[in-house]
């Protein structure tokens, strides 16, 4: 049809255009499905945990499909019957066997990082462990040749190197053998990956909620300890000594408390007592706050 959506057997419809033109939506569902999706026989489609139906209605209602997401066993499935729609994701570069032949398609500079941020929802990570402060993104796939593609597009629009991809085994539910590759980043690293990846979010981008709340927790955390760590430079290059020769003086030899060292270093309490607490400095057990 001229409007660019078919109906399948007049039951279904689908914006069968939607794979011709580049946007962030279309960038997106591109990416997630070179990273969770396949074409099966004349359909194209997603099969995602339950805990992920949240972006498959997303993705559904971006192409404006009107096919139903059904439940089978633990998972939920969307797939799509329309031959025209399916050419177009395949001259966008997907392609059945994609672990095995897949190359990165040629995106415009300013749907890049949408592309990313799909995968990373499809086939990718980003795991926050607050007890450590330790923050890991990371995406894997079945083709070494298109994770090192992946990489280097990464480096160039962030500037942070990565070694390349390795090799991952691990072992299926069903108890079979499989063999894929990985990239992790670690820390700022990942914080800078993901800042880039999520920066300036519209309200019609599509994105993984789970995914980008775990971002948006561990860029408060960096944040705050970056700051902290701005602060103390500081502090130490105006009184010409470690922050730790500075609070074991104030503290545990002129007996000051968190707040009123706070008052004297112009430092919020909490963050006091957070240093404390780091150099293992002794303070008054009846601790006070400036709140």
């Amino acid at each position: 049809m001229k409007t660019g959506f078919s109906r399948n057997k007049l039951k279904y419809s689908v914006n069968e255009k939607f794979f011709d033109t580049w946007t962030s939506q279309m960038t997106y569902v591109l990416g997630f499905t070179f990273a969770d999706g396949n074409i099966y026989k004349t359909s194209l489609g997603w099969d995602l945990q339950e805990k992920d139906k949240e972006i498959l209605l997303k993705i559904k209602k971006a192409i404006l499909a009107t096919y139903p997401i059904k439940f089978r066993r633990s998972s939920y499935r969307l797939r799509i019957s329309n031959r025209i729609l399916i050419d177009g994701a395949i001259r966008k570069g997907l392609l059945p066997k994609k672990n095995i032949r897949n190359e990165l398609p040629n995106i415009p500079t300013q749907y890049l990082r949408h592309f990313v941020r799909g995968y990373l929802d499809g086939d990718g990570w980003t795991i926050l462990r607050e007890e450590r402060n330790e923050f890991d993104l990371g995406f894997s796939s079945g083709n070494k040749d298109f994770l090192n593609d992946l990489i280097a597009l990464v480096a160039k629009h962030t500037g942070i190197k990565h070694k390349g991809a390795r090799k991952r085994f691990k072992t299926t539910p069903k108890g079979f053998a499989s063999t894929s590759y990985m990239m992790e980043y670690y820390s700022t690293n990942a914080i800078k990956v993901a800042d880039w990846m999520f920066s300036d979010l519209q309200k019609n981008d599509l994105y993984l909620n789970r995914k980008y709340k775990t971002y948006l927790r561990a860029k408060k955390i960096y944040d705050y300890l970056e700051s902290g760590t701005r602060i103390t430079r500081v502090i130490q290059k105006k009184l010409k000594q470690p922050i730790s020769n500075i609070l074991k003086d104030l503290s545990e030899n002129q007996k000051l408390d968190g707040v009123k060292i706070s008052k004297i270093l112009g430092v919020h309490s909490s963050s006091i007592y957070r240093w404390l607490e780091k150099f293992g400095i002794k303070y008054p057990q009846h601790r006070t706050t400036d709140e």
